[in-house]
């Protein structure tokens, strides 16, 4: 092998600039999604009625399932993730700058599907850099540098939650879109070699390492029966959770007292509660393996649509929202660790990639047009209520499926 690979650069001094890149792109790129807690209020604003806002959401959310098809074949030509990445964050700051300033239907509709084109593909591009720089660190260290995630989507919300008025809505998207370029610029820097190899034990692995895998290939390892359960199970479940998080500052702003303030404090607190179960799944994970850590992100998840559905008050609501982070830290960190536990490696940031179209992509554009069209025909309560029965059914269907999860780190993904 000695006479196909270059040399490598010293693994210990690779790894350690990486994992500090990787820790503050996780930290400023969740920092600009907190935009999502203002897009179905925005569009209120721009004077849209809710089945018009429906279906702005579902086509825009459309863009989430585009998104990965294309990031497999750009990782496939790109040897790897990272510089799909820096494209992703260049065009995710440069659109969500601009979209308050849209006008007419066709323009906005045009915009905020490329927002989401290029916001969606974010996520599953950095937790493949993330994994292969602590591949060899222990599966809980991916949870702590996630919670730097969650310590920066805080941020954004807290930040939001102090600019309370409407004609703020320019100047904190034009911030959003601030920090996914600062995100780009953090990369470079951090995020080096960009190819072939994305982490020194890379030439240990393969001859050709970042010889990514085909879509086909992807399509066919995630349609495994126990994979393909799983990810159906979680994209059901997303469903319902977009429907509820998608007009989640509508509801409050029309239920509840507080105006603009409340939809900022509403994620202060789901993002608040989420840091703690972060942590909690990283002791999880370690002591008693992925099964239990998906499961409390799905009957956590469950939990929350129940109580937010049922709730009279605020109060209750926000009791509910601490439950919010079960799916982002037990279920979809969960599944992200599935994947990289139960694959070759090669394959691993493409099936990271494409399983985003499952559990994020899909449920999230069909769950944006569910929400404005029960939105318009029966109310914005119907949506909650509809959101909670979905989950009381996946929970019912997840304790039959957890048994079939591993207990323990590395088996087969069938």
């Amino acid at each position: 092998m000695s006479g196909i690979l270059p040399p490598l650069k010293s693994p210990s001094i690779e790894v350690k600039g990486s994992l500090l890149g990787v820790s503050l792109v996780m930290f400023l790129s969740f920092s600009g999604f907190s935009a999502v807690q203002f897009h179905a209020y925005l569009f209120e604003r721009m004077g849209f009625s809710p089945f018009r806002i429906g279906v702005l959401l579902g086509l825009g959310f459309t863009a989430a399932i585009v998104a990965p098809i294309l990031q497999v074949s750009a990782m496939h030509r790109l040897q790897g993730p990272r510089r799909a990445l820096f494209l992703t964050l260049a065009g995710a700051g440069l659109t969500l700058a601009v979209l308050p300033h849209m006008h007419g239907s066709l323009f906005i509709a045009v915009t905020f599907f490329t927002v989401i084109f290029f916001v969606s593909g974010i996520d599953p591009l950095v937790t493949a850099c993330v994994l292969e720089v602590t591949r060899s660190r222990g599966r809980s260290t991916y949870f702590i540098i996630r919670s730097f995630g969650t310590l920066g989507f805080l941020l954004g919300c807290l930040v939001s939650y102090f600019l309370p008025h409407p004609e703020f809505l320019s100047r904190l998207y034009l911030g959003f879109g601030m920090v996914f370029l600062l995100a780009l610029v953090v990369g470079l820097w951090g995020l080096r070699p960009t190819d072939p190899r994305q982490a020194p034990e890379d030439g240990w692995i393969s001859s050709h390492p970042r010889h990514t895998p085909t879509f086909r290939r992807a399509l066919r390892l995630l349609s495994a029966p126990r994979s393909q359960r799983l990810l159906w199970t979680l994209g059901v479940l997303n469903f319902a959770n977009a429907m509820a998080i998608l007009v989640q500052g509508n509801y409050l702003v029309s239920r509840f007292p507080g105006g603009q303030g409340s939809i900022s404090l509403a994620w202060v607190v789901s993002t608040g509660g989420e840091i703690p179960l972060m942590l909690l799944c990283a002791w999880l994970v370690r002591h008693y393996g992925l099964r239990v850590v998906i499961g409390m992100g799905l009957l956590g998840t469950t939990l929350k649509l129940v109580l937010i559905g049922m709730a009279e008050t605020r109060g209750m609501y926000f009791a509910g929202l601490l439950f919010h982070g079960c799916f982002y830290s037990g279920a979809l960190v969960g599944f992200n660790l599935y994947v990289d536990q139960n694959f070759p490696v090669a394959d691993r940031p493409t099936l990271q990639t494409l399983g985003a179209l499952f559990y994020q992509g899909l449920p999230t554009a069909c769950g944006g047009l569910a929400a404005g069209l029960l939105w318009h025909f029966l109310g914005l309560r119907s949506v909650y209520w509809t959101s909670a029965a979905i989950g009381i059914a996946v929970a019912v269907y997840a304790l039959l499926l957890l048994p079939q999860l591993p207990a323990k780190v590395y088996s087969s993904p069938t």
